[in-house]
């Protein structure tokens, strides 16, 4: 590719018009020639070509390898033609490519509004989820017996902090079993998306990414316990089951999710 010549109109002329370029699913004779500084500007615009495929290429395979599931449920060529919809209007303005998917379930929730689809866009949340979870801090987690450190009394004004990498999604489709039917190389077994709703906690849990299905009670205490509120105040806002707080916390101490026990009179 030739140098393009300075025609006046400045560095950040030509990155402008090399973006716009770069970015555009097909050429724009304007920005070529801003490009070429109006000399050969279609012998310019081959060069162009090749940086605008690498592009596409490349926000194409970290879209794909965000959302594989998403992807399989609908299709290489129709997740091809979203992503191509997707990236006019939200092209990457990261260095890195693992964002560039971050709006991708709420333009997705948009996009399949009204077409009997809109589960799709759950699906997304729990894939970004997956990702958002990855590129989170993972700290060492507090063992059950942290909890022995204190009189019976104090328990249920104890509060937990949790993992960084530790995020919530709900929704009214089943896409937990979604996920799951979909996560080895085989055919996937088929899931009926009329089934109801399904919790879900997602983690980074030993350098893997674990997504586990919860009831709706207990999600909604693990939502509280996210919040800062006590065991007894995450107790009664989920309006659970006293008894059930022993099996949670059991789980969420076996899995390593909790960091922390705070006191509450301990300093903030």
């Amino acid at each position: 590719m030739q140098r393009p010549r300075d025609s006046g109109q400045g560095l950040q002329a030509l990155q402008a018009a090399f973006g716009r370029s770069v970015r555009s699913t097909s050429k724009n004779d304007a920005d070529l020639h801003v490009l070429a500084g109006l000399d050969d500007a279609a012998a310019f615009g081959e060069g162009v070509d090749v940086y605008r495929n690498n592009s596409w290429q490349s926000f194409l395979a970290a879209l794909e390898r965000t959302y594989s599931v998403t992807q399989r449920r609908i299709g290489a060529d129709f997740f091809r033609q979203l992503a191509h919809e997707y990236r006019a209007q939200h092209p990457s303005r990261h260095g890195d490519l693992h964002w560039i998917g971050a709006a991708f379930p709420a333009w997705l929730a948009d996009r399949m509004a009204g077409t009997g689809y809109e589960w799709l866009a759950d699906l997304a949340r729990l894939e970004w989820a997956c990702e958002e979870s990855v590129a989170a801090a993972h700290l060492a987690p507090a063992g059950l017996e942290s909890l022995g450190r204190f009189d019976a009394d104090a328990l249920p004004h104890l509060a937990l902090r949790l993992q960084p990498s530790l995020r919530l999604v709900a929704a009214p489709f089943p896409i937990w079993s979604v996920w799951q039917a979909n996560q080895d190389d085989e055919s996937a077994s088929p899931v009926d998306i009329d089934a109801g709703a399904e919790h879900c906690v997602v983690a980074c849990v030993a350098d893997r990414v674990a997504v586990y299905r919860l009831d709706q009670a207990d999600h909604r205490l693990v939502q509280h316990l996210c919040e800062g509120m006590s065991l007894a105040e995450a107790t009664d806002a989920a309006a659970a089951n006293p008894d059930a707080l022993g099996p949670l916390l059991g789980w969420l101490f076996g899995e390593g999710l909790v960091v922390q026990v705070v006191s509450p009179s301990a300093p903030a």
